[in-house]
């Protein structure tokens, strides 16, 4: 099981955030707000849009880790490949245990397996 992230994981440019932004199924959790389409590649990614209304730049950067790294721990639980973002809400805190935040993605992922299907979206 390769449980790297590299940065081909990764969402990096405008365009694949607004692609995902005004296309994408949206999944709303309690801490976090998750934006989910489909794409064409051998694997998922992942992007992170963290506001300042969450904290200061500490607690942000730390957001970002919890988030990255479970999401790198579980991604092998997707059944197909799609492009993620998630979006922190305000109540999301940095003092959340890594636990709290896998327990939120697994939620994502079993969603995602239920609504997004290989039939689909396989050219």
């Amino acid at each position: 099981m390769n449980f790297r992230f590299t940065k081909a994981e990764r969402l990096t440019k405008n365009k694949e955030f607004e692609k995902v932004f005004s296309e994408g199924k949206v999944f709303k959790d309690t801490k976090i707000v998750f934006y989910i389409i489909a794409n064409d590649y051998q694997y998922s990614r992942i992007g992170l849009v963290v506001s300042k209304k969450v904290g200061n730049a500490v607690q942000r950067n730390r957001i970002k880790r919890l988030l990255r790294e479970s999401y790198r721990l579980n991604k092998h639980l997707l059944t197909t490949n799609v492009d993620i973002i998630a979006l922190p809400r305000r109540t999301f805190t940095s003092n959340l245990k890594l636990l709290d935040i896998e327990n939120e993605f697994k939620k994502l992922l079993n969603w995602i397996n239920e609504n997004f299907t290989h039939a689909i979206y396989h050219h």
